[in-house]
């Protein structure tokens, strides 16, 4: 016998022996998903019908507006959770296998954030520029500006790059959950070999395309407006509100009395440390874009600051306070970072500051065509529409990740790394 089989022997033994990883703990078995499924996708179709009636009352910028923040919003913690499936293979990570299933279950629901994206899609082209008004040849085509930009933006361009991007991610994802169901059943540590060579290459096509999907679809809302930071910004949102989804789906299987034992409050204390590792990156980034335009007083990228600045001051405050100082304040102390209730309080917090923050990027350029009309912005006045478009993606996203959740394991049951992690410890 090979020393590669009698390692997998004794890995395999390890797991099969260990208490804590009984059917009945690590399994969703008994339970049906049917009530969960059934409450989110209720408010999500609400969510979409009060949207289509925005779109006739106040206007269909206003309503795809609100529909697109939503969309962007679910883009980025599916695009976040596939950022750390991918960093945890390439860095054969250990702490966080137990953790991992959960990244897995929330990037598997990009399927839907691409159909989703559809109705973004064909609105645009065929009305040739709601929200992205550079669609509109007749009325760009003596801006400067945009004579510049148009080797790149364009429609047939723009409809490539959209095949392009969820192409590879889609293809990422079905190759890491294919290999990782395989290893369920067969118990092969190969397949972690797989993910990680794939992981090495994966992470690079996800950089690039993360950024340019970010210039796509939010930074050419404004097609005056460039920034060479974007992309980083839009991943360090992305990655953020990614491990504040996996901290409420961990906390709400532990309050279900599941995978005790398996995710502790060692498990807990490193996601903390994560979030908070992201909260400080985030504002990084972000501060770092605004004192770069603020230095060079670039008409073109201050004009996009100045836009939220005046028509939004209290939710560019409620940015800078809430994605950043009070997160900052409340998640530094060790013990925080330790607390069930704290650390689950701080992770919903995260993903509603997610969602204002691309309600921040993507909203005002609707108030921005009514201005340009000779109208008044209609600024936060139609909130009820904005809050409508965001429940109603979330919503039918969150039913298609609760029906993964139920699907199998909730954690990878015969990946080699499993018993180190059942014993993690932090010393710091």
């Amino acid at each position: 016998m090979s020393q590669a089989s009698v390692n997998k022997g004794q890995c395999l033994s390890q797991i099969v022996n260990d208490a804590r990883l009984t059917r009945d703990n690590i399994t969703l078995v008994g339970k049906s998903p049917a009530g969960l499924v059934g409450l989110f996708l209720a408010l999500g179709v609400v969510g979409i019908v009060l949207t289509l009636i925005g779109s006739q009352v106040v206007g269909i910028d206003h309503a795809l507006a609100a529909y697109h923040v939503g969309v962007m919003g679910v883009l980025g913690i599916c695009l976040g959770s596939l950022f750390w499936v991918m960093l945890s293979h390439v860095f054969a990570m250990t702490w966080n296998v137990a953790l991992r299933r959960q990244f897995e279950n929330v990037m598997r629901a990009m399927w839907l954030v691409l159909i989703l994206m559809l109705p973004i899609m064909l609105i645009e082209v065929i009305s040739h520029g709601v929200m992205f008004t550079w669609m509109d040849t007749h009325y760009v085509s003596s801006d400067p500006i945009y004579v510049h930009k148009s080797g790149y933006l364009n429609v047939p361009f723009f409809i490539l790059r959209f095949v392009i991007y969820f192409g590879l991610w889609l293809l990422l994802i079905r190759k890491f959950w294919t290999w990782q169901r395989e290893q369920d059943e067969t118990g092969d540590r190969w397949l972690s070999n797989k993910a990680r060579f794939t992981s090495s290459w994966g992470l690079l096509v996800f950089g690039i395309t993360c950024a340019f999907a970010a210039f796509d679809w939010l930074m050419s809302l404004d097609y005056h407006f460039f920034s060479t930071m974007w992309g980083v910004y839009f991943f360090a949102g992305a990655a953020y509100s990614a491990m504040a989804v996996n901290i409420l789906i961990t906390r709400g299987l532990n309050a279900m009395g599941k995978m005790n034992g398996v995710v502790t409050v060692e498990h807990r204390h490193d996601q903390g440390k994560l979030l908070f590792a992201f909260t400080v990156f985030w504002a990084y980034i972000g501060f770092s874009q605004y004192f770069l335009i603020w230095y060079a007083n670039i008409p073109e990228e201050t004009s996009y600051m100045l836009a939220r600045k005046v028509n939004y001051p209290n939710l560019t405050m409620a940015l800078v306070l809430g994605h950043f100082c009070l997160p900052f304040l409340i998640l530094l102390p060790r013990p925080a970072k330790r607390s069930g209730m704290l650390i689950t309080i701080m992770a919903l917090w995260a993903v509603v500051i997610h969602f204002i923050d691309m309600y921040w990027l993507i909203r005002p350029m609707a108030d921005a065509h009514l201005m340009y009309k000779g109208e008044e912005p209609l600024g936060m006045s139609v909130i009820w529409l904005d809050i409508a478009g965001v429940v109603g993606v979330v919503g039918i996203f969150a039913a298609v990740v609760v029906r993964n959740i139920f699907s199998g394991p909730l954690i990878p049951v015969n990946d080699p790394r499993l018993p180190g992690c059942l014993h993690h410890k932090n010393y710091v």
